[in-house]
């Protein structure tokens, strides 16, 4: 499969099955968390959506990097609510029903975000020369569609057919992510002449934005008097990103491959911290035990 049809026609369609599959887990109680605790919620919606693109911006700009791979991380670090924040945050003893709302809202506000905080990135701090440019309404419709759209009917489909939903819950998310995969794989196969050079350009960018991220988010949670359980889930939210909707904006919307490898390599980089923070998170627990 070339590289054109994995962008525009694989990539979307596993987009909309994994917004699919976590709408398919989701009932309008998940949304209670929001009302239970607000002050817990804006924190991590801050953290994710706020004091993540900021963060990339202000460390990856020193590193003069090429004006794509600067956009793509910058897309990346737009697109909150990756797939498996929900079970990272579980196994890091983190609170499950905050994490899952945050999925849930940041797919609802991403749509609009995306295209207006970016395309503004894209145009003021980028040379006008590499005529990098984001169409919001196009970007609005484009991620609605394959985002907004399938969580509500994911949501419609647990509500009327509960049963079914619990039943095929292993393989609804399991496939979905199999796909995404296969994806990056693709994507990495088209480019892996180049691959020395992206992995150059952006490895050690890429580690070091996960790294900050969860010290970041647990930080700023702590100074916002969140708990620790709260405050390891903020971490991981704002760490772990949405790789297949920065990659559906860099490679469909915007139709630029070599955008594309900022968020291919951070979506596979950042289980480094992930995992490391985790050890660490449950060494921690039986050393207090």
């Amino acid at each position: 499969m070339n590289q054109d049809l994995v962008l525009a026609i694989a990539l979307p369609v596993t987009l909309f099955f994994i917004m699919f599959s976590m709408g398919a887990s989701l009932t309008l109680a998940n949304f209670k968390t929001v009302i239970q605790t607000p002050g817990t919620v804006i924190t991590g919606l801050v953290s994710q959506m706020l004091l993540l693109p900021i963060l990339a911006f202000f460390l990856l700009y020193p590193f003069n990097l090429p004006a794509e791979i600067f956009a793509g991380f910058i897309i990346l670090a737009l697109s909150p609510g990756g797939t498996t924040s929900n079970m990272f945050s579980y196994l890091a003893g983190g609170n499950l029903a905050l994490s899952i709302s945050l999925t849930a809202i940041v797919s609802i506000l991403t749509p609009f975000t995306i295209p207006l905080i970016a395309g503004w990135i894209l145009v003021s701090q980028l040379d006008a020369a590499t005529a990098i440019k984001l169409p919001f309404l196009l970007t609005v419709v484009k991620l609605s569609v394959v985002t907004l759209v399938p969580v509500v009917l994911g949501m419609l489909l647990r509500h009327f057919k509960t049963a079914l939903c619990n039943q095929h819950e292993f393989w609804m998310t399991r496939i979905p992510l199999i796909m995404l995969l296969l994806v990056i794989a693709g994507i990495i196969h088209q480019n892996w002449t180049m691959m020395p050079f992206f992995i150059d350009q952006t490895g050690f960018p890429a580690l070091l934005l996960a790294t900050l991220a969860i010290a970041v988010g647990y930080i700023f949670a702590r100074s916002m008097k969140q708990n620790k359980a709260d405050s390891r889930t903020i971490a991981i939210e704002t760490s772990i990103q949405n790789g297949g909707t920065a990659i559906l904006v860099t490679g469909t919307i915007l139709q630029n491959s070599a955008m594309t490898i900022a968020p291919v390599m951070y979506g596979i980089l950042m289980l480094i911290p992930v995992f490391i923070y985790l050890f660490w998170v449950n060494r921690s627990k039986q050393v207090l035990a």
